[in-house]
């Protein structure tokens, strides 16, 4: 597989008065041609930021991209200017937020948020920026294309921005497709629908897909492999299969037996005992060990590094070689 996206020891930090907050701690991420790569964690584990840090979005000061690399097609994002980037988000690079109200512009319609992007990125003349837009509106599902046009966003529902936001994203086809959270706002029927329509066109324009969420029910649709973060390092790596058959890290059990299970009789659903730290107040060792069940003295004094294993990636000492016997 040819690698479209590379992450080398990416850091973002941020600085608060005098205090140095690492929300972004050296994640390597690799996201091959046409592949979908999910990003799971809870809040505070530093999905956003590295989605962020990617589309260099950080807002400098406070925060800033203090190492590493972001390979894309083989050029390094760090190192591009302002005007370089602008001209890769949108068009080579996109991203579906969280909640479409806050990212679509409540005094445009609809119409002119997609026919701005693109006449900025494609040239296109307005007239034919106007029908490309209705194409878009159309292939995410719209039958009244022509008239939702001329509409606000805060006449659509939910689901509706959605699909706009997924429209003015696939509009110029993009080579890379960050979505983050983008059915957490949604009821289940239309988290399916919303699902489903990006796979669909990911496939009809073979673009790859980093997906952010914390909800391992979505990873499971849409995802060929996932890449576990916690506490701003990548815990653990594998293909989708891997992971839901043997998960090796215990924060990915942790995460896999917090899942609803529609077998068995069960009065509490599993929550993973504490709580994600604040990033100035990350442990010495190992970051997860104040909430692991199986952390032992090595793992509180000593910080594990990412080792492969066979065709999957843990930062964990129980499956470190040294440890064989505990």
């Amino acid at each position: 597989m040819t690698a479209l996206l590379e992450l080398k020891n990416l850091k973002t930090h941020f600085q608060r008065r005098k205090t140095t907050i690492p929300a972004v701690d050296g994640v390597d991420l690799v996201i091959n041609k046409g592949e979908t790569v999910a990003l799971v964690g809870e809040s505070g584990s530093g999905k956003s930021i590295t989605s962020l840090s990617i589309m260099r979005l950080i807002p400098s000061p406070p925060g800033k991209i203090v190492d590493g690399e972001i390979l894309f097609n083989g050029n390094d994002l760090v190192k591009l200017s302002d005007n370089e980037m602008c001209k890769i988000r949108g068009n080579d690079i996109s991203m579906i937020f969280q909640e479409p109200m806050t990212s679509l512009n409540p005094v445009l319609t609809i119409g002119e948020q997609i026919i701005e992007v693109l006449m900025y990125h494609q040239k296109m003349s307005k007239n034919a920026a106007r029908q490309k837009a209705v194409e878009m509106l159309e292939l995410v599902g719209f039958s009244r294309a022509k008239a939702l046009i001329d509409d606000y966003p805060h006449r659509l529902s939910g689901g509706m921005r959605q699909r706009v936001m997924i429209a003015i994203a696939m509009s110029c086809n993009p080579k890379l497709l960050i979505a983050d959270e983008p059915t957490t706002a949604l009821d289940v029927t239309i988290q399916a629908q919303i699902l489903d329509l990006m796979k669909e066109l990911s496939k009809k324009y073979d673009t790859s897909i980093l997906l952010i969420t914390h909800d391992l029910g979505v990873v499971s649709e849409i995802a060929d492999r996932v890449v576990v973060m916690y506490c701003g390092q990548v815990v653990e790596e594998a293909s989708v299969d891997d992971l839901f058959e043997e998960p090796l890290h215990p924060y990915t059990n942790g995460l896999m037996g917090s899942i609803p299970s529609l077998d068995g009789d069960v009065d509490r659903l599993y929550s993973i005992a504490g709580t994600v730290p604040p990033p100035e107040h990350f442990p010495v060792g190992c970051r997860f060990a104040p909430r692991c069940p199986h952390a032992f003295d090595r793992c509180r004094n000593e910080a594990p590094a990412l080792q492969r294993k066979g065709s999957r990636s843990v930062r964990c000492f129980l499956h470190d070689d040294k440890e064989a016997t505990v």
